[in-house]
């Protein structure tokens, strides 16, 4: 298709695309459109983590990356039976193109159809750019094509590589209003930076301020910023949590840490028809101070 762009069937015979840029590499599985590696020229480790657990299965999230949670957050607000976080995390996308930006190369991708009705967002369009080289852009564009009002919530829900959790610091959220799923979704303010001793599992509303991970361990940063998004949510499960989890290894919790990019609780999307939205992510992986 393109030089430096492959795609080879793997793993749970899914359809994976290769990218290999000038200034950067990726992996992505075309089932949900996931990102599933990513690097920088100039690191040495990866952006993202994925479950050692994870068992890659048609019709099936696979645990780590950077899922879409789309056309809704978190479960379903009427249907029991309706898959958490969505679908489109779970059905086949198209790579319609692959082209070359300096010594990057961007990806568009388009979630197969058509999409039955019930399921919220019938009549949209749902596209996916993605552009690898130094840094890592995700844009996922929804257009309503339907005749009536489409209401969503969304995320592109980051796995972010780290050392070790527990030495971590995340800024960038001092001021905004927090929604505590762990404490009964109780209202708080944040104050300062992150850092964590425990489960975490939090909705940041209201902001779109850019988000920093230092990760001494590492000995890297991770700037984390937005586009259309009013929300960040912070997750881990901790050992308790990871441990409950099939998919999750005990052992691995601690080398992840989520910074969601989103538009949750009651930052929903409401799209009139005919017109669209893009949420957009950057990932930059930033230098240690004096490394």
């Amino acid at each position: 298709m393109f030089e430096g762009v492959d795609v080879r069937r793997g793993a749970g015979g899914l359809d994976y695309v290769h990218v290999q840029a000038a200034a950067g590499s990726a992996r992505l599985c075309l089932q949900g459109a996931q990102l599933l590696e990513y690097r920088s020229v100039s690191s040495a480790e990866s952006l993202l983590w994925v479950s050692e657990s994870a068992s890659p299965l048609r019709g099936q999230a696979l645990r780590g990356g950077i899922p879409i949670c789309w056309p809704w957050f978190g479960p379903h607000p009427e249907r029991a039976d309706a898959p958490a976080h969505g679908y489109a995390r779970i059905r086949p996308w198209a790579l319609e193109q692959a082209r070359r930006v300096g010594d990057a190369v961007a990806l568009k991708l388009r979630l197969l159809g058509p999409h039955d009705a019930s399921e919220a967002a019938g009549d949209a369009e749902l596209e996916l750019d993605v552009e690898v080289g130094e840094s890592l852009r995700l844009r996922l564009r929804t257009r309503n094509r339907g005749n009536q009002v489409l209401r969503m919530t969304q995320a592109l829900h980051a796995y972010l590589r780290v050392g070790d959790v527990r030495r971590l610091r995340l800024s960038g959220l001092d001021g905004a209003t927090c929604v505590d799923k762990l404490d009964g979704m109780r209202n708080s303010v944040q104050r300062g930076d992150l850092s964590f001793d425990g489960p975490i599992d939090r909705m940041f509303v209201g902001t779109e301020s850019v988000c920093v991970v230092d990760d001494p361990i590492l000995r890297r940063r991770i700037r984390v910023s937005k586009e259309g998004s009013h929300s960040t949510v912070v997750w881990n499960p901790w050992r308790e949590g990871a441990a409950s989890i099939p998919d999750m290894r005990e052992a691995s919790w601690d080398r992840m840490l989520c910074v969601e990019a989103g538009n949750v609780e009651r930052d929903l999307v409401t799209l009139q028809p005919g017109s669209e939205h893009v949420l957009g992510a950057h990932y930059q992986l930033l230098e240690w101070p004096g490394a």
